[in-house]
């Protein structure tokens, strides 16, 4: 009779040991701290400057945008952008690139008065939700590439780990933005939230810093994949000019992740998880 051999508590947590671990955590922080800007500091920047609750729940509107961020995920993976994917990789290049126009959003809401410039206020949320959701995605991408697929145990806790690290970069950035809203305020600064939003932006500039520390797995043969599959479908349409070369390149981004997925998974549980994202 097999002996089942009991793991100890330390054991037991030894996996959250792996410096891995802090990687994902951060990452987790990284996609969390968005949130902060458009959910508890847009609302509570906009009902201090008296505006309606009719006006501050269309606001909150921008949300919808996380929702669909699925639909540009493929030419997220696919579109490198220029120099930083190059010096950066491709998953720390599109994080560092959301992470700039996010600082540059905020240099605007600094100097934005809300009830003149509504309009551009939610608009350069919209522009920050935006970017937050294409962020996600990439984010996403880089945890799951730190940990291999035969690391079970520690695929697990790196899924606990990216949880704990969103509600860290929530949180925390909402008592950071709260308790420099107030500092200011009491200063007597009149535009105490825009000079908040600055130093929040120094926080986005801090976690680009931890990002460099994050390491990215080389994928040689994402190019060379999505180069044949293109090719395939050109041969398929039995021409290469430019219209066949773009729709091959367009099908290529949608439908080669779609097709990986459907075989990686197989048919039955591919559109079992598919319906489960989209009905549940």
């Amino acid at each position: 009779m097999l002996e089942v051999k009991k793991q100890t508590l330390s054991e037991t947590f030894s996996v959250y040991y792996d410096k891995r671990m802090l990687r994902i955590l951060l990452l987790g922080a990284i996609s969390g701290f968005p949130w902060v800007l458009i959910a508890s500091s847009l609302s509570l920047w906009l009902k201090e400057e008296g505006l309606s609750r009719s006006t501050i729940g269309w606001a909150g509107l921008i949300f919808g945008v996380y929702a669909f961020n699925y639909l540009w995920a493929p030419i997220i993976d696919r579109v490198q952008i220029p120099y930083l994917t190059k010096k950066l990789g491709h998953r720390r290049g599109w994080i560092v690139l959301m992470q700039i126009i996010i600082l540059l959003c905020l240099v605007i809401w600094s100097a934005i008065n809300p009830s003149d410039n509504l309009a551009l206020l939610i608009s350069v949320g919209l522009i920050i939700a935006i970017a937050s959701a294409t962020q996600d995605i990439t984010v996403d991408a880089l945890r799951i590439e730190q940990i291999s697929e035969n690391e079970g145990k520690s695929m697990a806790a790196g899924a606990a780990m990216a949880v704990v690290g969103w509600w860290t970069g929530y949180k925390l950035g909402g008592v950071v933005a709260l308790f420099t809203a107030e500092f200011f305020e009491n200063l007597g600064v009149s535009n105490y939230w825009q000079t908040t939003f600055l130093i929040l932006g120094i926080l986005i500039i801090l976690m680009n810093i931890g990002l460099m520390f994050v390491h990215e797995p080389i994928q040689t043969d994402r190019q060379a994949k999505q180069k044949e599959t293109d090719q395939l479908i050109e041969k398929k349409l039995g021409s290469s000019n430019f219209v066949t070369n773009f729709i091959a390149y367009v099908t290529g981004t949608i439908g080669g992740p779609i097709i990986s997925f459907f075989k990686k998974n197989g048919f039955a549980i591919a559109a079992g998880l598919l319906a489960f994202v989209f009905f549940i």
